[in-house]
């Protein structure tokens, strides 16, 4: 393996490198001339390896590529058997870069979580009345019981609490007025 690596002119003396390789804990998988596989958890997602694909099929000495979204893993095939060690700097610099700017375009993971937990309160409040309510609708009433109920000690507070009712039944007939 070290001399593969060695092979392809990746020297992991340089300093800049191994940061780079640290910061996304950027694993090489598999070398050989010609041939690189590389695995970061921070790449496990479909839009990170898409905007990875689509950067490295921009390069000349790149004849392949394919990410994986699921694995998080870069399999990039050169053009040529050996790269110098800064072609090989290069390639992580990209790669890191690449996910980098990709990040805009992920949910956050606890995003999704967040999402899956209400949706999930959301479908189990509609089974256990029969569609007559969900989330929404409950947190609508509650904001309307609060927001009256409190209006004569804080009335800032109170209209805010209503406005925020509103807004959310506007948003779900479709915002018509």
């Amino acid at each position: 393996m070290i001399q593969t690596l060695i092979g392809l002119g990746a020297s992991f003396a340089i300093p800049s490198l191994m940061k780079r390789l640290k910061d996304q804990k950027v694993q090489v998988l598999h070398a050989m001339p010609g041939r690189v596989r590389l695995q970061s958890d921070h790449w496990k997602d479909d839009h990170i390896a898409v905007a990875l694909e689509e950067q490295f099929s921009t390069i000349s000495i790149v004849k392949n590529v394919r990410a994986s979204g699921t694995t998080g893993s870069l399999l990039i095939e050169f053009t040529t058997p050996h790269l110098t060690s800064q072609q090989f700097d290069e390639v992580v610099q990209l790669a890191v870069d690449t996910s980098t700017r990709a990040y805009r375009h992920v949910d956050a993971s606890l995003t999704k979580s967040m999402r899956h937990g209400v949706d999930s309160l959301d479908q189990l409040i509609k089974k256990q009345t029969g569609a007559k309510t969900d989330l929404d609708s409950l947190i609508v009433l509650g904001l309307l019981v609060k927001g009256t109920t409190g209006f004569a000690t804080n009335p800032a507070f109170a209209s805010s609490l209503l406005y925020w009712a509103y807004t959310i039944l506007k948003r779900e007939d479709g915002g018509s007025s």
